[in-house]
């Protein structure tokens, strides 16, 4: 099906930079480049499991030295049942079908944000390719093998953008990340948001954040960091439990001059450091009401006030987001839980444009905005039978409003997009515990419709669209012995084009104009369906190493991709990549705890991405927009005496491109990144804890260069301290 609008039909997509890596010598080099950074990791691995092995050896008769332990440092099998996102009830990760990974608060506190973002706090995990632009821009990497838009953020459960939350949400009150890999159950569905890349989908899998819930005592925190670029931020953050009510609250603020992070000469060119302002507020609560404390109310809030300008006096944006949850969960009996779950996220961007490209004129030239408000709602029953095994039903609505303005110097405010859509889906998932064997089953069944007023400032041709469409799910992960598990999943997707990617924010007249930077318009997108495969196995290697290795397959029809169309401009286009586009890989992930002295892990995922259309000669065996073929991490904490703790990690990637056409496309070669950070703990009494720390980021000072001309700045460092009281 397609969205028809009163304009011009879909326009054949011409960038003006040329693929600059054909010769034999380039690509040679680039293969050899892969190898080197391969064995590199490898030699790395074997080198850490010598010393592991050894230590392990060395500390077998050693009687265990008794401790107070964090809660939130406890190992993954030691967290017991947690809520992962493969299920709507607490569950042990053993016997999850799906692979999960769990980032813990202790494991966020060694990886540094240098842009602040929620995606680089996955970076590391197998299969992650993070590109966050820049403080002020969103994450523009990939996952699984298949683009940015194919991996959901939950918070509690409940979905949110993707693209923007990430940057706005305040993690001092986050108690882990649970991270899903592969195909995604069908009790989460898509995401409505209709900025950026428009809508997404859990097929290459789903990122869950977990609040803290287990406040048991007043505790206090207090921080102040001053780094590169003039930024100081500070935090403040209170949790406290008051007879059945858990609670927190806290704020922070962030002050910077920044710096350039766009090429020379790029229409990113900034005369002045750029101003950076950034506020954040939570809030959250949650109630027992009765006293057996089967039935439970919770409610979050997150607000964030971003304002600030890109390098120009006349290049300013005033940024708000709201997002709030509110949730209830009942014991209805012993073997039946039900669970209900609303929210509202709200987006408010506004940004200038001035007339630098005539003349280095930087008078204003006009004011764009975008609104956009979704509402999500679910509700679901568990019903717990054969001991272990549990069934659930439920029902999910989703609505959202989009609406981008753009008001001339001295003009009237006109309208570009105005718009609704609404999802409303019925779902159900079975999960058998047999033994040592778990079988899921699932289906889904979705309803999705549009109601457009205007689309790119005019009334469209088509002012209405639906679609109805059944997705599937099923799994199964089989428990070799205590320590070794096989699994394997499938399931099905499903996504409308989004109406950004429909409608652009330029008109199709402004293609190639001097100034005009967004996106333009396509009219005749169809919505893309998929399929999604994986099987793996993991456990322990001689005893003392998690070992993981997943090998995935997805396929995804008429898929939607975000071309590069100009750079100066630089505007971008989406487009339907015809045919099949198909993303297989390897994973491999291997990490360990030693003795409480050290902390490692080291992964690898190769991946091949590639659209097939033999009737295409230009996009043919094109690889995917922005997916590298070959991505790598390594890191390590120690913990050395008088509390002090050092934890260097390195990343590494392949090759990317910024488009879909063979003849018009820019390739990015990716460097190592290597990131440090050393801290010390001092004990000042039984309450009172103070932590300093160093974040060095980027030591090689690599100024790589990414899509739409953006720029890493290269190395940069954050010193500071916090107060936990």
């Amino acid at each position: 099906m397609k969205v028809k609008m009163l304009i011009s039909s879909n326009v054949p997509v011409i960038a003006d930079n040329q693929l600059s890596d054909n010769s034999i010598t380039s690509r040679y080099f680039s293969k050899y480049k892969v190898f080197c950074a391969v064995r590199r990791s490898i030699i790395f691995i074997l080198f850490i499991a010598t010393i592991a092995v050894s230590e392990n050896k060395l500390n077998a008769q050693e009687k265990p030295v008794k401790k107070d332990i964090d809660p939130y440092e406890l190992s993954l099998e030691q967290l017991g049942k947690i809520v992962i996102t493969a299920s709507k009830t607490p569950q042990l990760v053993s016997k999850v079908t799906q692979k999960v990974d769990v980032v813990t608060d202790k494991d966020m506190r060694k990886i540094i944000q240098t842009n602040r973002n929620i995606a680089e706090l996955i970076q590391y995990i197998p299969g992650a390719s993070v590109k966050v632009l820049s403080r002020n821009d969103v994450n523009w990497g990939a996952y699984g093998g298949i683009g940015p838009k194919y991996n959901t953020y939950m918070l509690q459960g409940l979905p949110f953008d993707g693209f923007v939350d990430p940057m706005s949400m305040e993690m001092m009150a986050v108690k882990r990340i649970e991270i899903q890999r592969g195909p995604a159950s069908v009790l989460y569905p898509n995401y409505l948001s209709q900025d950026f890349a428009g809508n997404q989908s859990p097929l290459a899998g789903t990122v869950n954040l977990i609040l803290k819930d287990n406040i048991t005592k007043p505790q206090s925190l207090a921080w102040f960091s001053f780094g590169s670029y003039n930024t100081f931020t500070g935090k403040l953050y209170h949790e406290n439990v008051i007879g059945k009510v858990q609670f927190f609250v806290g704020g922070s603020h962030e002050k910077s001059d920044y710096t350039s992070y766009g090429l020379p000469g790029s229409w990113l060119s900034m005369v002045k450091n750029p101003e950076y302002n950034k506020s954040k507020a939570i809030l959250g609560a949650s109630l027992f009401i009765d006293k057996a404390e089967k039935h439970k109310i919770s409610v979050f809030g997150n607000f964030t006030l971003h304002r600030g300008d890109v390098g120009r006096i006349n290049r300013g944006y005033d940024n708000r987001y709201g997002l709030i949850n509110l949730s209830y969960s009942g014991q209805l009996t012993d073997s039946l839980k039900i669970a209900f779950k609303a929210g509202l996220r709200t987006y408010d961007r506004s940004w200038q444009e001035d007339n630098y490209s005539t003349n280095n004129d930087q008078s204003l030239r006009e004011t764009d905005g975008v609104k956009q408000a979704i509402v999500p709602v679910d509700l679901s029953l568990t019903y717990k039978h054969f001991q272990n095994s549990s069934l659930t039903v439920g029902a999910d609505h989703q609505t959202s409003t989009y609406n981008t303005t753009s008001e001339l110097v001295n003009q009237a405010k006109l309208t570009g997009n105005d718009a609704a859509v609404s999802q409303t889906g019925l779902y159900f998932q079975e999960e058998l515990q047999i033994n040592k064997l778990t079988i899921r089953g699932g289906a889904r069944y979705n309803m999705i419709g549009y109601k457009i007023e205007k689309l790119s400032g005019i009334l469209p041709g088509l002012k209405s669209q639906t679609w109805k469409v059944f997705l599937w799910s099923t799994g199964a992960r089989y428990r070799l012995t205590d320590d070794w598990s096989v699994f394997a999943n499938a399931g099905s997707s499903f996504m409308p084009p989004g109406l950004k990617s429909v409608g652009g924010t330029l008109s199709i007249n402004d293609k190639f104009v001097s100034g005009k930077n967004g996106q333009l318009p396509n009219p005749d997108l169809k919505p893309e369906s998929g399929i999604g495969f994986d099987l793996g196995v993991e456990g322990r290697l001689f005893s003392v190493l998690d070992l993981s290795v997943r090998a995935f397959n997805t396929k995804i029809t008429d898929a939607i991709i975000d071309n590069v169309v100009s750079n100066n401009p630089s505007q971008t286009m989406s487009v339907n990549a015809d045919g099949k586009t198909q993303a297989k890989g390897l994973e491999i992930s291997v990490k360990q705890s030693v003795a409480r002295k050290i902390d490692w892990f080291a992964n690898l995922t190769l991946s091949k991405s590639e659209i097939i259309d033999p009737n295409n000669p230009d996009q043919d065996g094109v690889e995917i927009p922005f997916v590298p073929n070959v991505m790598g991490n390594l890191g390590f904490t120690a913990y050395l005496p008088h509390l002090v703790e050092i934890s260097p990690m390195v990343r590494f990637g392949g090759r990317i491109y910024d488009s879909s056409s063979k003849a018009d496309r820019t390739a990015f070669d990716s460097k190592e990144l290597v990131n440090v950070i050393v801290s010390k703990t001092l004990r000042l009494n039984d309450n009172l804890k103070m932590n300093v720390f160093a974040k060095f980021y980027n030591i090689t000072n690599n100024k790589f260069d990414m899509p739409w001309q953006f720029r890493d700045p290269g190395f940069n460092y954050t010193l500071g301290a916090s107060l936990t009281f």
